[in-house]
Order: structure tokens, then C-alpha cells, then sequence
């Protein structure tokens, strides 16, 4: 996914420790990277948002609130690590939170479930997508911030286990 183009020219050193690579040459398509991960975290965190207010269950209400909140912190991580990376991130996509809110008009018609899978499908390759960052990023020796990557993925993990059990036990309509 990425190609590490991060050299020992690009390394700094601070007297016995090795700093981490210069951003702004080895991570150019990390940061365009995260910055997808980052508009999928604002549209995830929208449907969440909208989601909650429309279903019937208060559980799953209760679930949603939750992983919106968690939604709110890693938008604010991701923006964090990317301003870190050495680049500047997004503040708010309009098309993504517009697009949520269509999503969630529809699930008084097709139901929730569907509305959830696309969320839990979501969750689920952020996931995968946050996992390959932190091991990019130990190859890079950039301990600290594939640690931040491994929280995130961590989280996005939890959501989608949390999501995917819902959807399971969910009825059909």
C-alpha cells in the first residue's frame, strides 16, 4: 500500500538517539493516505451522529452516541498526526457529512441494518488501513506515532466487532 521512501539521508541525529525522519520528505503519500483515513473518520462519525436520533432501539442508540464520541477524538488524532507528518489536514468534508445524512434518511425505508454494514464495513478497513500506517511507520523508526496508529486501530476494531454483532443479531426486514 505504501512504499517506504524514507532513506538514512533522511535521518537526523540527535546525539546517541536517532530522530525521525524528516516529514516532509518521506511521508508524502502517508499524509494523502491518512488524509482518506480522515474524510472516511468524518463521514463515519456523521452517520453515527445522524443515525443514533433515527433508531428505535436504545442500546443501539446508546452504541451509536458512543462510537460517534470516539469519532470525535480520532478526527481530532488523525488531524493531529497528519499536522505532525508535516502536513495540513482537513477541518470538514461537506460532501461526506451531506452524503451521511442521505444515508441515514434512508433507514426508516430500507432499515438500519444495511445503514450499519456500510458503517461496519467502514470501521473494519479503517482498521486494516490505520494497522499498515504503524507498520510503515516502525519500519521508518517513528515509534511514537505508529503507536498512535495502533490506538486508532485498536478503536476502529472495537466499532466494527461492536457493529458487526449488532448487524448479526439484527432482524431482516
Amino acid at each position: 500500500m505504501i512504499e517506504s521512501t524514507v532513506t538514512d539521508s533522511d535521518e537526523v541525529q540527535a546525539g546517541n538517539e536517532a530522530a525521525y525522519p524528516r516529514p516532509q520528505v518521506g511521508y508524502r503519500t502517508l499524509r494523502r493516505e491518512m488524509g482518506l483515513a480522515l474524510l472516511s473518520e468524518i463521514g463515519a462519525r456523521s452517520v453515527c451522529h445522524h443515525l443514533q436520533a433515527r433508531v428505535k432501539d436504545d442500546q443501539l442508540a446508546e452504541l451509536l452516541q458512543r462510537i460517534n464520541e470516539e469519532g470525535v477524538r480520532n478526527v481530532s488524532e488523525v488531524q493531529q498526526l497528519i499536522r505532525e507528518l508535516g502536513g495540513k489536514p482537513r477541518r470538514t468534508s461537506f460532501r461526506r457529512r451531506a452524503l451521511a445524512r442521505a444515508l441515514t434518511w434512508m433507514a426508516p425505508i430500507v432499515g438500519a441494518r444495511p445503514v450499519l454494514r456500510i458503517v461496519h464495513n467502514g470501521a473494519d478497513t479503517l482498521s486494516r488501513w490505520y494497522r499498515l500506517y504503524a507498520n510503515y511507520l516502525v519500519q521508518a523508526g517513528d515509534t511514537e506515532h505508529a503507536r498512535m496508529c495502533e490506538r486508532l486501530s485498536r478503536r476502529k476494531r472495537h466499532h466494527a466487532q461492536a457493529l458487526d454483532a449488532w448487524i448479526r443479531h439484527m432482524p431482516r426486514r
